[in-house]
């Protein structure tokens, strides 16, 4: 009775949220259709679970487990979450071909279960490759965590924050997903060694303090319910601020002088250090001398009519970013003014890396998601999706 209750109430919930994700999907960098399909199926399942158990009808309940083994789809989907996290497109046509071995061990697993009593070497042989299908996944998922997702290395500290409440969501959902899936392996075993149909439903109460822990998570961090908006939020920063990029400039070295020739500069320049980081910025965000894909910090120095030794000093000693870094970041940021005064209405994506300084696409596509946290074509979707 009070898992049957439980099963309903956190069905309810998950349904709630799922709803909730959908509709805040395009502004939020760490959700996309998969979680919401992921959330959905997996609370629809534990909501109907509740009901049929609790009106126990045995025609419902029969109904149910014959088509219990479907809800493996949530397998691939899990992987497809992870995958489309550093995506700039949710999906595409080629996710399908993961959910043919799910919907093809279900109707195999129909048509074994509901019209032919298989023998044990059958059931631990479809115990075995039901194994390798769940084992296979969470290595894929974990692998790409850790190649894409988890290692991310930005110097921006906005997009580190963000960074960091990915990882530590992903980092949580892996989990409770492992532990979800070490309840259905042993649930599995003990049906075949008690000659039961593999349906995977012994220990549900496990599951369903896992889902209901998962669901809290989720409710008590706004970031993953809502999505960030950081972007907006520093664009507001950055018009209360004498510098655009302030929390890039420190007026303190941030590593220790060691070099004759660096303490010699310091003493030239740390009068001034305002002055040049406002000068800086100043031609910065005229953007036209960024545009140029082969700008040195030669070229900028001689643009800012300053030796260049000053400007190397000042990005080695009071920028938390490299010159390059720099020059990427605003060059994103002139894209995104092209983009806000209609610029894509008549040109491409591939046009408006080229005309803010990138040699191609991909660099951009690359800077673009390292400083403001989100795809192109996503920071697109979002700004059209925010009320004029």
């Amino acid at each position: 009775m009070i898992l049957n209750s439980l099963c309903i109430i956190e069905g309810l919930i998950g349904l709630i949220i799922a709803a909730i994700l959908l509709l805040n999907k395009k502004s939020n960098p760490i959700m996309n259709i998969y979680m919401v399909l992921l959330i959905f199926i997996i609370s629809s399942r534990f909501f109907i679970y509740g009901i049929i158990n609790l009106i126990s009808i045995p025609e419902t309940i029969t109904i149910y487990t014959k088509y219990s083994n479907l809800s493996s789809v949530v397998i691939p989907i899990a992987y497809l979450y992870f995958k489309k996290l550093d995506s700039e497109k949710d999906f595409i046509k080629k996710d399908l071909l993961h959910f043919i071995f799910p919907i093809c061990h279900f109707l195999i697993s129909f048509e074994i279960y509901n019209y032919i009593t298989p023998r044990f070497s059958v059931k631990i042989f479809m115990f075995l490759i039901f194994i390798t299908f769940l084992t296979t996944y969470i290595f894929l998922g974990f692998k790409h965590l850790k190649n894409n997702i988890w290692n991310r290395s930005v110097d921006n500290k906005t997009i580190k924050r963000q960074n960091k409440k990915i990882y530590n969501w992903t980092l949580f959902l892996s989990i409770a997903l492992i532990l979800a899936s070490i309840r259905l392996c042993v649930s599995l075993f003990i049906e075949i060694s008690q000659n039961q149909p593999l349906k995977g439903l012994s220990f549900q109460w496990l599951s369903s303090i896992i889902w209901i822990i998962l669901l809290i998570k989720i409710l008590v961090t706004p970031e993953i319910l809502y999505g960030y908006k950081l972007l907006n939020e520093k664009l507001n920063e950055n018009r209360n601020s004498n510098l655009v990029f302030n929390e890039i400039w420190k007026m303190q070295p941030i590593c220790e002088i060691k070099n004759i020739q660096h303490l010699i500069l310091k003493e030239k320049i740390n009068l001034n250090l305002q002055n040049y980081f406002e000068e800086i910025e100043k031609i910065a965000l005229q953007y036209d001398v960024f545009r140029d894909p082969k700008l040195t910090i030669a070229d900028l120095a001689t643009k800012l009519s300053i030796p260049k030794s000053h400007l190397s000093y000042l990005f080695k000693y009071h920028a938390t970013i490299s010159f390059s870094e720099y020059k990427n970041m605003i060059r994103i940021q002139d894209a995104i003014k092209l983009i806000e005064e209609g610029y894509l209405k008549n040109n491409t994506l591939d046009s408006l890396s080229k005309k803010i300084g990138f040699t191609s696409y991909n660099p951009f596509f690359t800077s673009f998601k390292d400083v403001i946290g989100i795809a192109p074509l996503e920071y697109i979707n979002q700004m059209s999706s925010i009320p004029v």
